[in-house]
């Protein structure tokens, strides 16, 4: 019997991570923050698949306070369609929106208390990131416990590090998931996206095409996978992969 699964899928912009979580069981309900998800779901004209938009305001000042609104919808929505047992899948297209727009509503809680006390507040502290990472957590717990497969879509992005005896942070080159570090901690199975040119042949002749590249970073079912590539997959061909079924 295949589990429910937990699944962070990353990748730079247009690598196919929507696609790939598109071909999960249906039905399925995409929570979607970037406003990419329409058009990916014309792909798939036969199934059961929701798209929700929430759409981020134009941000012109740092002074603004709009996030707030926007979480606590989303929050409700999702919690209702977690428990509710209409959808198998769940999607977060992309959580790394999902995780700034937490982030700046736990600044903007904050900030109104200490607006109460006649105080100013401009950025979290440390230990105050506790709030966001607690309701991130229950995003993650919600899924699990309620037997639906879970897909956080996140951008990569690049690492940058302040090094001894400089003033700034400069880039390293590598790439890592943007959004909630914690995210491949608590998801059964991380994959990282990419695309690549390849000649097919057709009609006889030699065509060039873009195929997508699902590389399975870690997994919680079977270790020796870790590491290994795939061409073009999906959901079917990943738990007959990891499960054998």
């Amino acid at each position: 019997m295949i589990p429910n699964i937990l699944v962070s899928v990353s990748g730079l912009p247009k690598t196919g991570k929507t696609w790939l979580s598109m071909s999960f069981p249906e039905p399925i309900k995409i929570f979607s923050f970037d406003l990419g998800a329409d058009y990916v779901r014309t792909k798939f004209p036969d199934k059961n698949i929701e798209v929700q938009n929430f759409a981020m305001p134009i941000i012109e000042s740092e002074d603004m306070t709009w996030a707030a609104p926007i979480w606590e919808e989303f929050y409700k929505d999702y919690k209702e369609t977690v428990e509710g047992g209409e959808y198998q899948t769940v999607v977060i297209d992309t959580a790394t929106a999902m995780e700034a727009m937490l982030r700046q509503t736990v600044l903007e809680e904050l900030q109104d208390v200490a607006a109460e006390k006649g105080k100013e507040k401009q950025k979290l502290a440390t230990n105050e990131y506790q709030r966001r990472n607690l309701r991130m957590k229950a995003i993650f717990d919600l899924a699990k416990t309620n037997g639906i497969n879970l897909v956080t879509i996140q951008y990569l992005g690049e690492k940058w590090v302040k090094r001894q005896g400089s003033d700034r942070a400069e880039p390293t080159g590598d790439l890592i998931v943007q959004g909630w570090n914690q995210t491949e901690g608590f998801a059964d199975i991380n994959i990282e996206m990419a695309t690549k040119m390849k000649l097919v042949m057709e009609n006889k002749k030699p065509v060039e095409k873009t195929v997508m590249v699902t590389t399975i970073k870690s997994n919680r079912f079977d270790r020796d996978q870790n590491g290994k590539s795939f061409e073009d997959t999906t959901y079917e061909e990943l738990v007959a992969l990891l499960f054998g079924e």
